[in-house]
C-alpha cells in the first residue's frame, strides 16, 4: 500500500518538479521573455559569425540600446571575450580624472557597453541610459 502512495505522489509532482528545472537558453526565448518585461523590441536579425570567436550571433534594439546576443562552443572563448569587455585599468583613471579633458583634448563620445555572462552565451548591452542597460542584464542573467 506504501509503495503505491510513493509512486501516486511521484507521478502527481513530476509536472511540477519539470517547471522547476532550468530551462536551456537560446535566441528565442531570452527575445520573447526581453518583450515579455515590457521592453520594446525591434530590428531583430540573427547571423552565423564568427565574431569575438561566436557560433551564432543575435542583434536587436530594445528599448533604444544596441543588444548583441552571443552563442559560444567554447569556455576559453567566452571567458576571453568578457576579460576583453571589460575597461582597462588606465582607461578608468583617465575618464574618472577626466585627464583628457584637462589637457585639452575633445571628451570621448564612447557609449557605455555592458557585457554579462549566462551558461555559453554572452550578451552586450550599449546605451547612454543606464536604467535600461541595467534591466536588459536582469532580464537576460534570470534565464
Amino acid at each position: 500500500m506504501r509503495k503505491v502512495i510513493v509512486v501516486v505522489v511521484i507521478v502527481l509532482l513530476l509536472p511540477l518538479i519539470a517547471q522547476m528545472m532550468p530551462k536551456e537558453v537560446t535566441f528565442e526565448r531570452a527575445q520573447a521573455v526581453i518583450e515579455n518585461c515590457g521592453l520594446v523590441v525591434s530590428d531583430v536579425k540573427r547571423t552565423a559569425t564568427s565574431t569575438y570567436g561566436a557560433v551564432e550571433m543575435m542583434t536587436m534594439n530594445v528599448g533604444g540600446a544596441r543588444v548583441e546576443i552571443y552563442r559560444f562552443d567554447n569556455e576559453g572563448k567566452i571567458v576571453k571575450q568578457l576579460e576583453f569587455e571589460k575597461p582597462d585599468a588606465g582607461s578608468v583613471i583617465v575618464e574618472t580624472w577626466n585627464l583628457s579633458e584637462s589637457l585639452g583634448a575633445a571628451k570621448p563620445k564612447r557609449l557605455p557597453r555592458v557585457a554579462v555572462r549566462n551558461g555559453m552565451f554572452m550578451l552586450a548591452v550599449t546605451c547612454e541610459t543606464k536604467s535600461i542597460r541595467d534591466r536588459v542584464i536582469r532580464v537576460f542573467q534570470s534565464l
